[in-house]
């Protein structure tokens, strides 16, 4: 019987939800709520941000593009590749399976990976990888890629 041992562990401190008294005191002390139109949310979300091309990725990005492709026609996965203004994502739409190393390259190439699963489509798993074109700053603070 072999014997495991642990190198690392970190345990972070649980979040609990506020009781109802205390939301009670958030909403008395807090502001009128602000409501917005979708152009003044998207306003709000972009001020400040600024793109900055990264012809140097251009390469990489094309080798991301043709290494998303081959996994999908190799393993039959249906897949939506689109060129967003900042990035590139290619979006896989599969079932719940297991041994999915096939998908470390592609993922390996990413800059951003988000996983949905969605009720209304006919897939378990929606998986988005997004290769980033533009460094994105935020109030003069790089954070993308």
């Amino acid at each position: 019987m072999t014997k495991s041992s642990t190198i690392y562990e970190k345990q972070f401190p649980k979040w609990e939800m506020p009781t109802e008294e205390e939301m009670k005191e958030i909403d008395v002390a807090g502001e009128e709520t602000e409501h917005l139109t979708f152009e003044q949310i998207m306003e709000k979300i972009y001020k400040d941000v600024v793109y900055v091309l990264m012809p140097e990725r251009r390469e990489e990005a094309k080798a991301f593009i043709r290494k998303a492709i081959s996994v999908s026609e190799l393993y039959e996965m249906d897949i939506k590749i689109e060129h967003h203004f900042s990035h590139i994502s290619a979006t896989y739409y599969f079932d719940y399976s297991g041994g999915m190393k096939y998908l470390t390259d592609v993922i390996g190439m990413a800059d951003d990976i988000a996983f949905f699963g969605r009720k209304d489509h006919k897939y378990d798993i929606v998986m988005s990888l997004d290769f980033y074109t533009h460094a994105e700053y935020r109030r003069g603070r790089r954070v993308q890629p």
